[in-house]
């Protein structure tokens, strides 16, 4: 389960970060670990290749539905902050509605993760 608390722990880091929408880039780099640690945590669970960088991921074939709506979420949440967190993005109006946007798909994924921890979660068996 510590992969799992490691999620939840940058999850809530970048929830932190993004208190302050002037430091783009702390919340972009901690949006893209949290996504990455998140998948690799799903492809641990299979004994599939763990992903080098973030992106968009598939599920790993034997994955439990849980894991498979966390790529999901972790896919979703990976296109909209590709939009909002432009380098040149201006942090206004349009962050505003956009975070509130991430945020809710971020606390689907964090409900997904404390889900599997506080389950007796086992992956399946190959």
């Amino acid at each position: 389960m510590a992969a799992t608390d490691q999620c939840l722990r940058q999850l809530a880091d970048l929830r932190a970060a993004a208190e302050d929408p002037s430091s783009a880039y702390l919340i972009r780099s901690r949006l893209r670990r949290a996504i990455l640690s998140c998948a690799r945590l799903v492809a641990q669970s299979t004994g599939a290749a763990k992903p080098d960088v973030p992106g968009v991921f598939l599920a790993p074939r034997g994955c439990s539905e849980v894991d498979s709506h966390v790529v999901t979420f972790c896919n979703r949440i990976y296109g909209i902050a590709g939009e909002l967190c432009q380098p040149s993005e201006s942090f206004d109006v349009r962050w505003e509605r956009g975070w509130q946007l991430l945020r809710t798909e971020l606390d689907q994924l964090q409900c997904l993760l404390e889900a599997r921890a506080s389950t007796a979660y086992a992956p399946k068996p190959s």
